[in-house]
């Protein structure tokens, strides 16, 4: 089971970032603002926001309801700032189904910015949408670095419920990636 999933560290996001802001700078298109799709895409915008010099803003856009099923698409902060005319950076985390990107796309185009580019750490292949930019392609399930608690206790719950022990759900989470210390953190404020 855990060879399905592709846990990242705060050093291999950040070098998957260095890597997407190098071929923005290089493709010359032309950015004005960077837009980041909450929650997902707030790392990910931080970082550009810095690498490529540019301002951020956000709107966030709720999707997954549960490991397994994602449910409607709808915008629950929406856009604080005019973007009209803008040359728009759209940034998420992963492209996974694509149609977060969709969703975000139509609702920017009312704003009328100029042009909207779009760049994602991870796309993956079975994505209806694909980026103008990814840093890498997987069809693994990604464990991002600012996920952890969230993680921990999703795959606790579902293996509690599958009857594993104690001991079994910690040899996973170790074996996924988490240290003992993140462990304890989730089981302890976060009990299942």
């Amino acid at each position: 089971m855990a060879d399905q999933y592709l846990p990242v560290t705060w050093n291999e996001f950040h070098s998957l970032s260095l890597l997407l802001a190098e071929q923005i700078l290089k493709s010359k298109k032309p950015i004005d603002e960077i837009v980041a799709i909450a929650r997902g895409g707030l790392s990910l915008g931080l970082i550009l926001t810095d690498l490529l010099q540019k301002p951020i803003s956000t709107i966030t856009i709720q999707s997954y309801t549960d490991i397994e099923k994602q449910g409607e698409l709808t915008i629950t902060s929406k856009l604080g700032k005019q973007i009209k005319d803008k040359n728009i950076l759209l940034v998420d985390d992963i492209a996974d189904s694509g149609k977060t990107f969709q969703r975000a796309i139509k609702y920017l185009q009312a704003f009328r910015p100029a042009s909207i580019t779009t760049a994602a750490l991870f796309y993956k292949p079975h994505s209806v949408f694909r980026p103008n930019f990814f840093a890498k392609e997987t069809s693994l399930w990604i464990l991002l670095p600012h996920e952890v608690a969230e993680w921990i206790t999703t795959f606790t719950a579902s293996m509690t419920k599958e009857g594993k022990s104690k001991t079994e759900i910690h040899a996973f989470l170790q074996k996924i990636g988490y240290n003992d210390d993140q462990i304890e953190f989730a089981h302890t404020h976060y009990p299942s």
